[in-house]
């Protein structure tokens, strides 16, 4: 595929983790422990979650009420896909944030995921 040189208007960059999930009351991390030492130090204002998606209910989700959840981008078991799919049958509405390394086309992950989970804000967390 030929590229142009402009930019993309509709590219969404990957966002800085500290920044990214700093708004959120209660952040969801979802086989994702490496994410921990990404986030800033928050107890006064923000809970942090660890979970595996096999534990993931409906009840788990309105009990927590995650203004943000975090997970790889692929695991041996499952991708965020998977994942996202799964949060909305649950009923979750809100972001998803995938744990990744730098990609080149970030923005066509972002857009496949974002057109199969409609109802999810998607993301991704660019790990350096």
């Amino acid at each position: 595929m030929i590229q142009g040189k402009l930019p993309r208007l509709d590219r969404e960059p990957p966002v800085p983790v500290a920044r990214a999930v700093d708004a959120a009351h209660t952040i969801l991390l979802i086989d994702a422990p490496e994410a921990l030492s990404r986030l800033q130090p928050r107890p006064d204002r923000q809970g942090v979650v660890l979970t595996q998606m096999r534990m993931l209910s409906a009840s788990m989700l309105s009990r927590i009420r995650p203004g943000a959840v975090v997970a790889p981008l692929i695991t041996a078991d499952y991708d965020i896909v998977d994942l996202g799919i799964r949060l909305q049958e649950l009923g979750y509405r809100g972001d998803l944030y995938a744990l990744t390394r730098p990609l080149p086309r970030a923005e066509l992950v972002i857009r496949e995921i974002a057109a199969i989970c409609p109802y999810l804000n998607v993301r991704l967390l660019e790990l350096a």
